[in-house]
Formats: structure tokens, C-alpha cells, sequence
């Protein structure tokens, strides 16, 4: 399995209620086969994915578990390339069984970063106004070990304690709904933990700071686009008093 980033489509294909036609899975499968063949597209996979293979990226996964999620062991599956000038190619997913399909469609297309290092001066406004800031602290994929931006964004933290002398911070951290509640919430508490031990090692004495890891339980937003789901994985910097 291959990582893909752009814009996905899912569809979970079942009969209306009282209807009196039958469903045929050879039919699903050859309709759409012939519509994108007809469009020049080609097949590239065929086949079930082993257990190995889900093992290895479900927890990875940004894209499934959502109704209409195709990638589990013992799913049939189809995959379709549309390949564009532009590179915005388009890839197909065909999974059905007796009484349904799923058809899952992505147009690829580069994460575009919307969000912006928030600068030390920025999160003092916001601690004073709001009691709290919110950051977007990037950290290795699946581990608790900070990207070389992750490491600035947590500097600009370390510049607004060095300010105020009398700052104390709950270093709070959030994810999205990507993976099991368990992975998730073990994860967050692994990366707050990362900032706050950051943080000491530049100075800040441990007893200003505390560290939570949340996983998924407080969502900013609905998990329900990469867009959202970036908004979701951030760490929260809360004002404490002890």
C-alpha cells in the first residue's frame, strides 16, 4: 500500500428500501470498469489485502473506518488510475459483496499547509485574553519525536515563559480520530510529554509546566476532512495557577 494525499470521495452503495431489483455484484463492478476504461482509465490492482500489509499501515490510515472505507483484510479490491496532465490523477477503489458496494475516489493532490507558526508574542495575547493558545506542534508520523518545525514552534513557547516569569502551563495535546482511542490517547500523552521535556531542557523549570495527552476525546472540529482533521491535531496551551 502506497501513502496518497488529496481529496477523497466515498460511497456506500446499498439497494432502496423496498425495492423489488436485485443486486449483482459482477454488475457494479463491470459498469464502473467500462466507465473508466472509457475515460482512460487502467487497472492496477486486483486483489485482497493481506493481513500483514493492514498491520502494517491501519493505524496510519487517515481514510479509514468512515462509512464507505475500503482497505480491510478479505475485501476484494479494485483500484483504477485516471493519470492527468497535471498530475492531479485520479484513483478508483471498487469493493463489493452480496447485498452492496463501496466505490472510494481520490483526486491526488499535495497537503496544503493553511495553518502558521503562532510567534511567542501571539500566544502571551492569547494566554492573557483567553487563558489559553492553540499550536500546530508537528511531531514524526505515529511517534512522539518533534520535526525540525515542531522544535521552532515549541522555541516561541519557551520565549513566552522566559517573559513572564510567572507563567505556569498545561501543555495539553489533541489528535484526531485516526486509529484506536487506546493508540490515540497514548500517542498524545507521549507528545505532550516531548514538549514539556523540550522545554526543560531549555530552561523552564518542570514545576511551571504539566503535560495531558487527550487522543481524540476533544475535537475543535468534526473529523470529517483532512482539513478538520488537521485543525484537530494540535496542542493546547492552558494558563494554570499551580
Amino acid at each position: 500500500m502506497t501513502s496518497i494525499e488529496g481529496k477523497i470521495w466515498k460511497s456506500n452503495i446499498t439497494m432502496a428500501s423496498g425495492s423489488t431489483n436485485d443486486w449483482s455484484l459482477p454488475y457494479f463492478e463491470k459498469s464502473y470498469e467500462e466507465a473508466i476504461k472509457a475515460v482512460g482509465g487502467v487497472k492496477i490492482f486486483d486483489g485482497k489485502i493481506s493481513q500483514e500489509e493492514y498491520d502494517r499501515y491501519h493505524n496510519e490510515a487517515t481514510c479509514l473506518g468512515e462509512e464507505g472505507s475500503i482497505g480491510y483484510t478479505g475485501q476484494n479490491i479494485k483500484v483504477y488510475v485516471i493519470h492527468r496532465a497535471d498530475g492531479a490523477d485520479i484513483y478508483i477503489q471498487l469493493a463489493g459483496y452480496s447485498a452492496g458496494g463501496y466505490v472510494n475516489i481520490l483526486q491526488k493532490e499535495p497537503f496544503k499547509q493553511t495553518i502558521t507558526l503562532l510567534q511567542s508574542d501571539q500566544i502571551e495575547k492569547e494566554l492573557a485574553e483567553k487563558g489559553k493558545a492553540i499550536l500546530y506542534i508537528n511531531f514524526d508520523v505515529d511517534k512522539a519525536t518533534l520535526k525540525p518545525d515542531g522544535k521552532d514552534a515549541v522555541k516561541e513557547i519557551t520565549k513566552a515563559l522566559n517573559h513572564d516569569q510567572t507563567l505556569k502551563l498545561s501543555i495539553e495535546r489533541h489528535t484526531d480520530n485516526t486509529g484506536s482511542p487506546v493508540h490515540n490517547k497514548e500517542l498524545s500523552e507521549g507528545r505532550a510529554n516531548t514538549v514539556k521535556a523540550e522545554l526543560t531542557a531549555s530552561g523552564i523549570d518542570a514545576s511551571r509546566l504539566k503535560a495531558v495527552g487527550y487522543g481524540a476525546e476533544k475535537p475543535l472540529v468534526e473529523n470529517n476532512s483532512e482539513e478538520h482533521k488537521a485543525k484537530n491535531r494540535r496542542v493546547g496551551l492552558v494558563k494554570t495557577a499551580s
